[in-house]
């Protein structure tokens, strides 16, 4: 009895993601990954890995990722991860929870997926399954989010893209691609030395 108590104790609650197809625009990037050497399991694996992602990528003053903490790995196969960008003087700190998926993973290509976790309401009082978290943090709740990564070792090539709506008002110039790429390209350069700087 008690080991079925426990399970339904620890049990994940009851997730909604937002729908794809906002109205926001795709930014990607295909990073070369010849001479690295890179399993699609270890690509899986550092993917998922969003409690070691490297914080230090910045755009014009900016950090691109200010924190990154895993909430949940759900038994059906999504990571719930909760983050939070950088602000400064002109545009406040966002925050947004995401479940990423493995969609694909053979000896040769990995596809994580990840779309955002709906939530209702405004920071400090919303609910879903993970309002604790955002309502503790002060900042913009973005309300789209979607995106994936693909390795192809055969084409020795990592993609990523994605689909943003940062909400409130943020200036052009920091939702440019270059502003966008900071946080995958470090990633990409710390875990195996690709994507160039």
């Amino acid at each position: 009895m008690l080991p079925f108590l426990l399970s339904v104790a620890l049990a994940s609650p009851p997730m909604e993601l937002v729908p794809r197809g906002g109205p926001a625009k795709t930014m990607s990037t295909v990073v070369p990954t010849a001479g690295a050497a890179i399993t699609t399991a270890d690509f899986v694996s550092a993917i998922l890995d969003c409690d070691h992602y490297p914080l230090g990528a910045s755009f014009m003053g900016v950090k691109a990722l200010k924190s990154c903490k895993t909430l949940d790995k759900r038994s059906d196969g999504y990571t719930v991860v909760h983050q939070v960008t950088g602000g400064n003087a002109l545009v406040g700190s966002r925050q947004y929870v995401i479940a990423l998926k493995v969609v694909e993973q053979t000896d040769t290509k990995a596809r994580i997926e990840w779309d955002l976790v709906k939530h209702a309401g405004a920071v400090g009082s919303m609910t879903g399954p993970y309002a604790s978290t955002l309502n503790a943090v002060d900042a913009v709740h973005t309300p789209y989010n979607t995106g994936g990564w693909t390795y192809d070792k055969a084409a020795a090539t990592i993609k990523y893209y994605v689909q943003s709506d940062p909400g409130g008002s943020v200036p052009g110039w920091l939702v440019s691609q270059d502003a966008v790429m900071a946080f995958p390209l470090e990633l990409l350069r710390t875990r195996w030395g690709v994507g160039g700087g």
